[in-house]
């Protein structure tokens, strides 16, 4: 058999041949010819006749056959020495690239490779056809190694997000720019292997279409600026609590990708946002509360104006039984550069000494109770300070615990809670007013509740006269 006729026409091609003729050795051609001596063997067994065309696309079959077995010994091969060295050494970045199946994924170029290589030993009359089955073995090489270079990525982004970046910043924006930027250079690739031109001749054609490009990547451009600026400024983190103005956004960061970040509501939902909002408008980012296990309480109660008297020796000996309150008062007597003249300056002072004391208030941290400006509904006493905790629901509880001893002791100084008028106390008002007792009323002011007729209770206002 004459070998020199299996040689292929497409070396003359010049770049279009991944492999020339004069690169071919001596091996090579031996084991081209073996496999058309098997192909005519298998013509012969079957009594079909040697006719050019049907011999070389018998010879292709093979090839592929023969190729693709050799490919999977080869990985098998690999595979196995690979979970050999994973079995004696513990290597993190060895378990990612096992993980995301980086050398299963590498492997896969090695049948197309010896494809590549055999083809080149096809028929003279199969020259254009030669030519295509190169072109399409090229692009299956191409993007083969792109989803291979991608899981070698994956893995080492894997790795150094879960070991070295602590900070948890929002880099998969990064990562996946990378990614698009390799599968732009494979289809260059592949289309320079189609129109058999070079890359860099495409590349520099690109330019015209520059426009329409960021026209298209307008979203993954904005992106990645808003991933490298919120990175740079450490705004932003995966874990982190934010929420976002005119938005629905408000819970826990769970991923910071090219186009999205998505944040895990409070109510279970998924809000989506652009990163450039982010950085075009406004967040708040609930870090650095969390950071330092502390949480702000600042909310008011309103109290009835009505109730605001001042501090007569009668009410002050009652509620000197109060804690804190006689040394309060005797502490007063020492140093009258804070006079105290109202029940609700008494109430205030009460409450400071009590946030003080409290084991649930943060003492490092400011902490003060104070009166806003009258409102129609009253006037605001406002309570601020933080809690030694930041858990949301320890939070919570804290809070109300607070606010649940402030309604309970606002009666000891004998102050009202203002609260709009209803139904019931139009009833309450026309029951007392005909002179009826209210033993039987619930709600009634605290003067009847603490009883007139209590002697420890000087500042009781007497019942209303039994109906005649």
């Amino acid at each position: 058999m004459n070998v020199s006729l299996f040689l292929p026409l497409i070396a003359a091609n010049g770049s279009s041949s991944l492999l020339l003729n004069d690169s071919m050795t001596d091996d090579t051609l031996r084991i081209g010819g073996w496999i058309m001596s098997l192909v005519y063997h298998i013509l012969d067994l079957f009594g079909l006749g040697h006719e050019s065309a049907f011999t070389a696309w018998i010879y292709v079959l093979l090839v592929c056959v023969l190729s693709f077995a050799i490919g999977y010994v080869v990985k098998w091969c690999i595979l196995w020495a690979v979970d050999l060295i994973t079995r004696h050494y513990d290597n993190d970045i060895l378990n990612n690239l096992n993980r995301w199946r980086f050398f299963s994924k590498l492997s896969s170029v090695i049948p197309p490779i010896f494809f590549l290589i055999f083809i080149q030993l096809t028929l003279n009359t199969m020259h254009s056809g030669a030519i295509w089955l190169e072109r399409i073995t090229g692009i299956y090489i191409a993007v083969v190694l792109a989803i291979a270079v991608i899981g070698l990525i994956d893995a080492i982004w894997n790795h150094i997000n879960t070991r070295q970046n602590q900070k948890k910043l929002p880099l998969n924006g990064l990562v996946q720019l990378l990614k698009v930027v390799i599968w732009i250079i494979v289809v260059i690739t592949c289309v320079s292997i189609i129109v058999d031109k070079s890359p860099l001749s495409l590349l520099a054609g690109l330019g015209a279409f520059a426009a329409v490009l960021m026209l298209v990547f307008k979203d993954s451009i904005l992106g990645v600026v808003a991933g490298v600026q919120l990175s740079e400024n450490d705004s932003l983190h995966v874990g982190d609590w934010i929420k976002v103005d005119g938005t629905d956004a408000n819970g826990t960061v769970s991923e910071v990708s090219l186009t999205t970040v998505k944040v895990v509501n409070w109510d279970k939902t998924t809000t989506s946002l652009p990163p450039y909002s982010l950085v075009s408008g406004s967040f708040t980012n609930y870090r650095s509360m969390q950071e330092s296990n502390t949480r702000r309480i600042q909310r008011s109660w309103m109290v009835d104006a009505d109730s605001i008297v001042p501090l007569d020796d009668a009410l002050k000996t009652e509620i000197k039984s109060l804690p804190f309150m006689s040394d309060y008062f005797d502490s007063q007597t020492d140093d009258p550069s804070r006079p105290t003249e109202t029940n609700l300056g008494a109430f205030r002072a009460y409450l400071e000494m009590y946030l003080a004391a409290n084991k649930h208030i943060d003492r490092d941290s400011t902490h003060f109770v104070t009166t806003l400006a009258q409102t129609n509904g009253g006037v605001p006493l406002q309570l601020y300070c933080f809690t030694n905790t930041s858990a949301w629901i320890d939070y919570e509880h804290i809070q109300a615990m607070v606010f649940e001893h402030v309604a309970v002791t606002m009666a000891k100084f004998h102050l009202y809670t203002f609260e709009n008028a209803s139904g019931r106390d139009t009833i309450v008002d026309g029951y007392m007013s005909n002179g009826r007792l209210p033993d039987g009323l619930l709600g009634i002011p605290y003067p009847f509740y603490l009883g007139a007729d209590n002697p420890e209770n000087p500042g009781a206002q007497p019942k209303a006269p039994a109906k005649q």
